[in-house]
């Protein structure tokens, strides 16, 4: 009942009582008589007012966005008509609104598990959403950033440029930048159709193994240009100083046969070592495992490496704990990753230093240390030195071909196992492998 019906109510229950009283009645009777009426008739319309303000009140509940609220109280006609409109509108809605909720959490989910740093912009640049990813790649939270405009994040021109252009344009944009720490990244942004407040979508692919590969590619070439050159224009040497009449002293021509045949034997060794490298990394050369006895390779490695040792004016010792016994291993790949790491020791010590080789059972497995007193390696230098062809600047002029560790890395990583090294300027070094024997 709305008010407009109160108010007729009462004008005919005044009439009713004015007929009343004109028929006879009192003055007393007829204030009495209108005072009655007007109780009864806002009696009857706060009953029938009731159910209309609870309506109302549900109403607004819903409309509040209390999405679980509902007209409870229904009047009989109109009133109860409308009761149920307005709860299955709200029903309606609070479907809608679940559905609307679900794929959005799972939108989110599903970018949440991209390993890829991923932000949503709004059509004003401002960051509405980031992922994991990105919160970590950053070190950013969302609550820290939500609202911010991207440079706020990331203050790249070229991003910022391409999110411009994203936004106004509707272009998809691909940057690559560099990070601190030198981490390279391709950026795409993405216009957004349809995405509502989200405008603009950023991915973020991390390029650094990509980049990191291609330099090691780059420098391999340019290392295998380096090593081959140096023997082959000592080569052309020899040629040309016999050619221009040399072969016609014998001493002389004697002594440059020499020197031919060692950088012919340097060229045999890189190409062999270089095909080696490459069988391993294609997995065209499997382990042949066998027992070996670990005290009987070691040693045998120790002893082929004594007469350069003492040449070289070194103390070399062998340390083997009790208890090596028989491992599953492929001998020949171990010894010649020990022979690697012997050899190194006694090039880069200088006389009178030592070098000692340890070998010991460890929680199921073999620990083999190559120890010397030599030159050590500079910090800058331990993250690459088992890369191949890297060299440290004092082996440069040692003629090897920086591939002996890259060999001793990736015989122990066949067999399972890792290398390590530990070194200082003029304090030595340690190389360790440890591969797993069981127990």
């Amino acid at each position: 009942m709305t008010a407009n019906h109160l108010r007729a109510l009462i004008l005919v229950s005044v009439a009713v009582v004015i007929a009343v009283t004109l028929a006879g009645a009192g003055v007393a009777f007829l204030l009495g008589a209108i005072a009655g009426a007007t109780i009864a008739v806002l009696f009857a319309a706060a009953y029938l007012l009731r159910p209309l303000q609870a309506v109302r009140d549900d109403a607004a509940r819903i409309a509040a966005g209390d999405l679980g609220a509902r007209v409870r109280l229904r009047p009989p006609g109109p009133a109860g008509q409308m009761a149920d409109a307005l709860n299955r509108v709200a029903e309606r809605f609070e479907e809608q609104m679940e559905t609307a909720s679900e794929g959005q959490s799972r939108l989110a989910a599903a970018l949440n598990s991209s390993v890829d740093p991923v932000s949503a912009l709004d059509r004003e640049g401002r960051i509405l959403f980031a992922n994991i990813a990105f919160e970590a790649t950053f070190g950013r939270s969302l609550e820290e950033i939500a609202g911010k405009p991207f440079a706020y994040v990331l203050a790249d021109e070229d991003v910022v440029d391409a999110i411009r252009a994203s936004r106004e344009q509707g272009l998809r944009k691909i940057s690559i930048i560099e990070q601190s720490g030198h981490r390279f990244y391709q950026v795409v942004t993405t216009p957004i159709a349809g995405g509502g407040e989200w405008a603009v979508l950023i991915v973020f692919h991390d390029l650094t193994d990509v980049q990191r590969t291609e330099q090691i590619r780059r420098d391999f070439v340019a290392n295998v240009s380096h090593e081959l050159r140096t023997p082959l224009a000592a080569l052309k040497s020899v040629v040309e100083t016999l050619a221009e009449g040399a072969l016609e002293d014998e001493s002389v021509a004697l002594d440059f046969l020499r020197r031919a045949d060692a950088e012919v034997d340097r060229l045999v060794q890189l190409v062999e070592e270089l095909l080696e490298l490459s069988r391993i990394e294609s997995g065209d050369q499997p382990l042949v495992l066998r027992e070996t006895d670990v005290a009987a390779l070691l040693a045998e490695a120790v002893e082929r490496l004594r007469p350069q040792a003492e040449r070289a004016h070194l103390n070399l010792t062998l340390e083997l704990s009790p208890g090596l016994g028989l491992a599953h291993i492929d001998g020949s790949r171990i010894e010649r990753a020990v022979l690697n790491l012997l050899h190194n020791a006694i090039k880069f010590t200088p006389s009178g230093g030592d070098v000692t080789l340890a070998a010991q059972r460890d929680d199921g497995s073999l620990l083999v240390q190559v120890r010397d007193t030599g030159a050590g390696i500079s910090q800058s230098d331990l993250s690459r030195i088992f890369e191949r062809f890297y060299k440290v600047d004092q082996s440069r002029a040692s003629g090897g071909s920086g591939l002996g560790l890259a060999l001793v890395k990736h015989a122990v990583e066949a067999h399972g196992g890792s290398v390590s090294v530990e070194s200082a300027p003029t304090r030595g070094s340690l190389f360790s492998f440890r591969i797993p024997i069981g127990n």
